[in-house]
Protein backbone atom coordinates (compact mmCIF):
# COMPACT_ATOMS: atom_id res chain seq x y z
CA UNK A 1 0.00 0.00 0.00
CA UNK A 2 1.37 3.50 -1.26
CA UNK A 3 1.95 5.45 2.20
CA UNK A 4 0.83 8.80 1.92
CA UNK A 5 2.69 11.87 4.01
CA UNK A 6 0.81 12.67 7.09
CA UNK A 7 1.34 16.44 6.21
CA UNK A 8 -0.46 15.70 2.87
CA UNK A 9 -3.50 13.94 4.88
CA UNK A 10 -3.45 17.15 7.21
CA UNK A 11 -4.16 19.27 4.74
CA UNK A 12 -6.61 17.08 2.99
CA UNK A 13 -8.71 17.19 5.79
CA UNK A 14 -8.19 20.91 6.36
CA UNK A 15 -9.71 21.10 3.10
CA UNK A 16 -12.63 18.72 3.10
CA UNK A 17 -13.70 20.27 6.09
CA UNK A 18 -13.92 23.57 4.10
CA UNK A 19 -15.73 22.36 1.77
CA UNK A 20 -18.20 20.54 4.08
CA UNK A 21 -18.39 24.17 6.03
CA UNK A 22 -19.92 26.24 2.65
CA UNK A 23 -23.21 25.90 1.66
CA UNK A 24 -24.80 27.66 -1.45
CA UNK A 25 -27.56 30.50 -0.16
CA UNK A 26 -29.75 30.73 -3.21
CA UNK A 27 -33.07 32.77 -3.81
CA UNK A 28 -34.91 35.79 -5.86
CA UNK A 29 -34.45 39.20 -5.72
CA UNK A 30 -38.53 40.38 -6.55
CA UNK A 31 -40.42 43.41 -7.04
CA UNK A 32 -42.93 43.32 -3.91
CA UNK A 33 -45.81 45.24 -5.27
CA UNK A 34 -48.17 45.75 -2.25
CA UNK A 35 -45.14 46.31 -0.02
CA UNK A 36 -45.91 43.30 2.23
CA UNK A 37 -42.24 41.64 2.14
CA UNK A 38 -44.02 38.33 0.95
CA UNK A 39 -43.80 37.00 -2.74
CA UNK A 40 -46.96 37.12 -3.69
CA UNK A 41 -48.00 35.19 -7.13
CA UNK A 42 -47.13 37.22 -10.05
CA UNK A 43 -45.16 39.55 -8.83
CA UNK A 44 -41.97 38.61 -10.88
CA UNK A 45 -38.25 38.75 -10.31
CA UNK A 46 -36.02 41.55 -10.94
CA UNK A 47 -33.02 40.47 -12.90
CA UNK A 48 -29.53 42.07 -13.00
CA UNK A 49 -29.61 43.12 -8.97
CA UNK A 50 -26.44 42.46 -7.35
CA UNK A 51 -26.15 40.09 -4.53
CA UNK A 52 -23.05 39.59 -1.86
CA UNK A 53 -21.93 37.14 0.98
CA UNK A 54 -20.01 39.92 2.09
CA UNK A 55 -16.93 39.34 -0.61
CA UNK A 56 -17.87 37.31 -3.72
CA UNK A 57 -20.87 39.28 -5.67
CA UNK A 58 -23.27 37.80 -8.14
CA UNK A 59 -25.93 38.95 -10.52
CA UNK A 60 -29.52 37.73 -10.36
CA UNK A 61 -30.59 36.29 -13.62
CA UNK A 62 -33.67 36.91 -15.79
CA UNK A 63 -35.91 35.69 -13.54
CA UNK A 64 -34.41 37.55 -10.35
CA UNK A 65 -32.26 34.18 -9.00
CA UNK A 66 -28.87 34.33 -7.48
CA UNK A 67 -26.65 31.26 -6.17
CA UNK A 68 -23.92 32.76 -3.72
CA UNK A 69 -21.85 30.40 -1.33
CA UNK A 70 -21.46 31.02 2.36
CA UNK A 71 -20.05 30.15 5.57
CA UNK A 72 -21.47 29.20 8.73
CA UNK A 73 -20.84 32.72 9.82
CA UNK A 74 -21.92 34.81 6.89
CA UNK A 75 -24.25 37.65 5.70
CA UNK A 76 -26.07 37.49 2.45
CA UNK A 77 -27.36 40.84 1.29
CA UNK A 78 -28.32 42.93 -1.41
CA UNK A 79 -26.55 46.14 -3.26
CA UNK A 80 -29.69 48.38 -3.53
CA UNK A 81 -29.91 49.21 -7.48
CA UNK A 82 -31.12 52.76 -8.17
CA UNK A 83 -34.61 53.42 -8.82
CA UNK A 84 -35.86 50.59 -5.85
CA UNK A 85 -35.94 50.58 -1.98
CA UNK A 86 -35.51 48.14 0.52
CA UNK A 87 -38.12 48.00 3.33
CA UNK A 88 -37.50 49.44 6.74
CA UNK A 89 -38.33 47.42 10.00
CA UNK A 90 -41.35 47.96 11.71
CA UNK A 91 -41.36 50.33 14.38
CA UNK A 92 -37.57 51.57 13.09
CA UNK A 93 -35.35 52.91 10.74
CA UNK A 94 -33.40 50.00 9.55
CA UNK A 95 -33.27 49.25 5.72
CA UNK A 96 -33.98 44.88 5.78
CA UNK A 97 -31.71 44.07 2.62
CA UNK A 98 -29.80 41.17 4.63
CA UNK A 99 -30.18 37.72 5.84
CA UNK A 100 -27.82 36.35 8.49
CA UNK A 101 -26.90 32.76 8.65
CA UNK A 102 -25.35 31.96 11.73
CA UNK A 103 -26.28 28.44 12.39
CA UNK A 104 -24.82 27.83 15.74
CA UNK A 105 -25.45 31.92 17.02
CA UNK A 106 -22.77 34.25 18.69
CA UNK A 107 -20.42 32.89 21.71
CA UNK A 108 -21.47 34.58 25.11
CA UNK A 109 -21.03 37.91 25.64
CA UNK A 110 -21.75 40.74 27.86
CA UNK A 111 -24.23 41.77 25.06
CA UNK A 112 -26.32 39.32 23.11
CA UNK A 113 -24.83 38.67 19.48
CA UNK A 114 -26.94 37.18 17.02
CA UNK A 115 -29.32 33.85 18.23
CA UNK A 116 -28.69 30.76 16.38
CA UNK A 117 -30.66 31.03 12.76
CA UNK A 118 -30.92 27.11 12.34
CA UNK A 119 -29.99 26.17 9.00
CA UNK A 120 -30.05 27.42 6.06
CA UNK A 121 -33.44 28.16 4.34
CA UNK A 122 -34.16 26.53 1.07
CA UNK A 123 -34.82 29.95 -0.57
CA UNK A 124 -33.44 33.59 0.73
CA UNK A 125 -35.68 36.29 -0.80
CA UNK A 126 -35.52 39.80 -0.93
CA UNK A 127 -38.34 42.27 -1.62
CA UNK A 128 -37.78 45.42 -3.57
CA UNK A 129 -40.14 48.20 -4.52
CA UNK A 130 -39.91 51.13 -7.24
CA UNK A 131 -39.10 54.01 -5.74
CA UNK A 132 -38.40 57.85 -7.59
CA UNK A 133 -34.68 58.96 -7.11
CA UNK A 134 -33.05 62.10 -8.38
CA UNK A 135 -29.83 63.53 -9.74
CA UNK A 136 -30.19 65.90 -6.59
CA UNK A 137 -31.10 64.71 -3.70
CA UNK A 138 -29.86 65.37 0.00
CA UNK A 139 -28.62 62.61 2.59
CA UNK A 140 -28.18 63.72 7.00
CA UNK A 141 -24.72 62.65 8.47
CA UNK A 142 -23.89 62.36 11.51
CA UNK A 143 -20.94 60.80 13.42
CA UNK A 144 -20.11 59.95 16.94
CA UNK A 145 -23.63 60.22 18.27
CA UNK A 146 -22.36 57.90 21.48
CA UNK A 147 -25.60 57.76 23.25
CA UNK A 148 -24.66 55.95 26.64
CA UNK A 149 -27.67 54.94 28.08
CA UNK A 150 -31.53 55.61 27.37
CA UNK A 151 -31.37 59.67 29.04
CA UNK A 152 -28.79 60.97 26.12
CA UNK A 153 -30.93 59.20 23.50
CA UNK A 154 -33.58 61.20 24.56
CA UNK A 155 -31.56 64.38 24.33
CA UNK A 156 -30.78 63.27 21.12
CA UNK A 157 -34.36 62.97 20.58
CA UNK A 158 -35.41 66.37 21.88
CA UNK A 159 -32.20 68.46 20.63
CA UNK A 160 -31.13 67.53 16.93
CA UNK A 161 -33.77 65.02 15.45
CA UNK A 162 -36.65 67.37 17.22
CA UNK A 163 -34.93 70.35 14.43
CA UNK A 164 -34.92 67.17 11.98
CA UNK A 165 -38.72 66.47 11.98
CA UNK A 166 -39.95 67.40 8.33
CA UNK A 167 -36.34 67.14 6.90
CA UNK A 168 -36.65 66.36 2.76
CA UNK A 169 -33.55 64.28 2.83
CA UNK A 170 -34.00 61.12 1.74
CA UNK A 171 -31.77 58.66 4.21
CA UNK A 172 -29.79 59.10 7.02
CA UNK A 173 -26.18 57.91 7.71
CA UNK A 174 -24.72 57.53 11.68
CA UNK A 175 -21.28 57.65 10.81
CA UNK A 176 -19.84 55.43 13.98
CA UNK A 177 -20.26 55.38 17.48
CA UNK A 178 -23.59 55.59 17.34
CA UNK A 179 -23.68 54.34 21.17
CA UNK A 180 -20.70 54.22 23.35
CA UNK A 181 -19.82 50.70 24.64
CA UNK A 182 -23.07 49.77 26.15
CA UNK A 183 -24.58 48.16 23.12
CA UNK A 184 -28.03 47.69 24.89
CA UNK A 185 -28.76 51.30 24.28
CA UNK A 186 -28.63 50.19 20.24
CA UNK A 187 -32.47 49.55 20.57
CA UNK A 188 -33.35 52.33 21.72
CA UNK A 189 -31.42 54.55 19.37
CA UNK A 190 -32.83 52.24 16.60
CA UNK A 191 -36.46 53.22 17.64
CA UNK A 192 -35.87 56.81 18.34
CA UNK A 193 -34.12 57.70 15.05
CA UNK A 194 -37.19 55.69 13.20
CA UNK A 195 -39.42 58.69 14.14
CA UNK A 196 -38.08 60.84 11.87
CA UNK A 197 -39.84 58.96 9.21
CA UNK A 198 -36.39 58.50 6.66
CA UNK A 199 -34.33 54.92 6.26
CA UNK A 200 -31.25 55.31 8.29
CA UNK A 201 -27.53 53.93 7.65
CA UNK A 202 -25.43 52.65 10.34
CA UNK A 203 -21.67 52.60 10.27
CA UNK A 204 -19.36 50.49 12.85
CA UNK A 205 -17.47 52.47 15.29
CA UNK A 206 -14.79 51.48 17.88
CA UNK A 207 -17.63 52.45 20.42
CA UNK A 208 -20.11 49.82 18.59
CA UNK A 209 -18.21 46.75 19.14
CA UNK A 210 -18.40 43.81 21.40
CA UNK A 211 -15.24 44.53 23.31
CA UNK A 212 -14.97 41.00 25.32
CA UNK A 213 -15.34 39.30 22.42
CA UNK A 214 -13.57 35.93 22.26
CA UNK A 215 -12.47 36.29 18.48
CA UNK A 216 -12.31 39.12 15.94
CA UNK A 217 -14.86 37.59 13.92
CA UNK A 218 -17.62 38.34 16.62
CA UNK A 219 -16.49 41.45 17.67
CA UNK A 220 -19.39 43.30 15.65
CA UNK A 221 -22.12 40.22 16.39
CA UNK A 222 -24.15 42.69 18.42
CA UNK A 223 -23.78 45.58 15.72
CA UNK A 224 -24.82 42.93 12.96
CA UNK A 225 -27.93 41.87 15.11
CA UNK A 226 -29.66 45.61 14.92
CA UNK A 227 -28.02 46.45 11.65
CA UNK A 228 -27.09 43.82 9.21
CA UNK A 229 -23.65 43.88 7.59
CA UNK A 230 -20.79 45.97 8.59
CA UNK A 231 -19.76 46.20 5.18
CA UNK A 232 -22.08 46.36 2.16
CA UNK A 233 -22.93 49.13 -0.42
CA UNK A 234 -26.28 50.79 -2.18
CA UNK A 235 -27.33 53.41 -4.80
CA UNK A 236 -29.14 56.19 -4.67
CA UNK A 237 -29.76 58.39 -7.71
CA UNK A 238 -26.34 58.30 -9.56
CA UNK A 239 -24.31 57.68 -6.46
CA UNK A 240 -22.89 54.69 -5.63
CA UNK A 241 -21.93 54.35 -1.44
CA UNK A 242 -20.01 51.93 0.04
CA UNK A 243 -19.96 51.18 4.10
CA UNK A 244 -16.99 50.01 5.07
CA UNK A 245 -15.25 48.82 8.98
CA UNK A 246 -12.43 49.91 9.63
CA UNK A 247 -12.15 49.35 13.16
CA UNK A 248 -9.90 46.23 13.87
CA UNK A 249 -10.12 45.65 17.98
CA UNK A 250 -7.22 44.48 19.69
CA UNK A 251 -9.03 40.92 20.79
CA UNK A 252 -8.09 39.87 24.45
CA UNK A 253 -6.09 43.39 24.65
CA UNK A 254 -7.54 47.32 25.16
CA UNK A 255 -7.32 49.12 21.93
CA UNK A 256 -8.16 48.95 18.90
CA UNK A 257 -6.50 49.97 15.29
CA UNK A 258 -7.30 51.00 11.91
CA UNK A 259 -7.68 48.31 8.85
CA UNK A 260 -9.96 46.58 6.83
CA UNK A 261 -8.88 43.09 5.76
CA UNK A 262 -8.80 41.25 2.95
CA UNK A 263 -12.38 40.03 3.06
CA UNK A 264 -13.57 43.77 2.52
CA UNK A 265 -10.85 44.49 0.15
CA UNK A 266 -12.12 41.58 -1.87
CA UNK A 267 -15.10 42.68 -1.81
CA UNK A 268 -14.41 46.47 -1.87
CA UNK A 269 -12.72 45.31 -5.24
CA UNK A 270 -15.44 43.27 -6.72
CA UNK A 271 -18.36 45.68 -5.85
CA UNK A 272 -16.36 48.65 -7.91
CA UNK A 273 -15.65 46.41 -10.73
CA UNK A 274 -19.56 47.00 -10.97
CA UNK A 275 -19.14 50.74 -10.87
CA UNK A 276 -19.81 52.17 -14.04
CA UNK A 277 -16.71 54.41 -14.89
CA UNK A 278 -17.16 57.99 -14.43
CA UNK A 279 -19.26 57.07 -11.45
CA UNK A 280 -19.16 59.32 -8.20
CA UNK A 281 -18.40 56.40 -5.62
CA UNK A 282 -18.72 57.67 -1.40
CA UNK A 283 -17.10 55.68 1.15
CA UNK A 284 -18.88 55.79 4.39
CA UNK A 285 -16.18 54.88 7.51
CA UNK A 286 -15.28 55.82 11.19
CA UNK A 287 -11.80 56.89 11.19
CA UNK A 288 -9.50 58.72 8.33
CA UNK A 289 -8.55 56.57 5.62
CA UNK A 290 -5.19 57.30 6.00
CA UNK A 291 -5.04 55.58 9.74
CA UNK A 292 -5.31 51.91 8.17
CA UNK A 293 -2.93 49.42 8.36
CA UNK A 294 -3.61 48.30 4.28
CA UNK A 295 -4.27 51.92 3.44
CA UNK A 296 -2.41 51.37 0.17
CA UNK A 297 -3.98 48.59 -0.40
CA UNK A 298 -6.85 51.18 -1.21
Amino acid sequence: MKRVPLFALFLACLASSAIAQTETAKGVVYDDANGNGARDPGERGVSGVLVSNGMDIVKTDRGGNYQVPVSEDAIVFVIKPRGWMNPVGPGDSVPRFYHIHKPGGSPEMRHAGVPPTGPLPASIDFPLRRQKEGKRFKVLCMGDTQTRNVDEVQFLANGLLAELHGTDAVFGIVLGDNVFDDLSVFAPLVETMGGLGIPWRHVPGNHDHNHDAPTAAATDDTFERFFGPSHYSFNYGPVHFIVLNNIRHNVGKDGYHGGLGERQLAFLRNDLAHVSPGQLVVLLMHIPVMSLDDTRAL
